[in-house]
């Protein structure tokens, strides 16, 4: 089990039309965890996901990753699911689109990373070859969650990782989530509607 902790120490963010959305945040989630972060929309499930990922940074406050804050030092250990992420695929084939994070952070082995990431989230090699915008839904959302996992990162963070799939493909984005658990990651998964996640989750933070 990984012994990796996510910590937020008194977070304050807001923005200029609502300058109070976090006014001391405190949360903490370890390796093997699930943290679920509820609230309705506009309740500011994204921008913490930000905060997490080091894409924004606290007023105030500290996010640490193994002790460390998070800046883009961290984005290594880091893979973000935006939500609707499927809508952000810009490549040829799926096998490019996967392989894109990983040449990004200069690793090697690239087409052997590619396909332990397909393995990961339960699709078959042969969606490698194939378009991105031509998937499913739910084959996209895994795609997408692929190219989190590929550069093998110790905190994964999904924004609505089940919104829009039916009940086959959220079933399969769950058996993912619990796999990245049992493999020791920091899981943070936000949602509007809990009903799938609340038997995965460790931890629960309401917005």
């Amino acid at each position: 089990m990984s012994n990796s902790e996510l910590t937020l120490i008194d977070v304050v963010f807001g923005y200029e039309n609502n300058k109070n959305l976090f006014n001391g945040l405190n949360v903490t989630v370890r390796g093997g965890q699930l943290l679920l972060v509820q609230g309705p929309n506009g309740s500011g499930k994204s921008t913490l996901l930000k905060l997490m990922a080091g894409l924004l940074k606290p007023q105030s406050g500290s996010v640490l990753l193994n002790g460390n804050s998070v800046d883009h030092r961290s984005f290594r250990k880091i893979g973000y699911v935006m939500q609707r992420a499927e809508d952000q695929f810009f490549c040829e084939s799926v096998f490019e689109e996967i392989a894109f994070s990983a040449r990004n952070f200069g690793l090697d082995n690239i087409a052997e990373r590619v396909r332990k990431a397909v393995l990961d989230v339960g699709l078959k090699d042969s969606v490698l070859e194939k378009s991105p915008f031509q998937l499913s839904e739910g084959e996209a959302r895994r795609v997408a969650i692929a190219c989190a996992l590929v550069h093998e990162p110790v905190l994964l963070l999904l924004d609505e990782p089940l919104i829009g799939l039916d009940k086959i493909g959220k079933e399969m984005v769950l058996e993912i989530l619990k796999n990245q658990k049992k493999v020791g990651k920091i899981v943070v998964v936000t949602s509007h509607r809990s009903d799938n996640l609340r038997d995965l989750a460790d931890v629960f933070l309401t917005l």
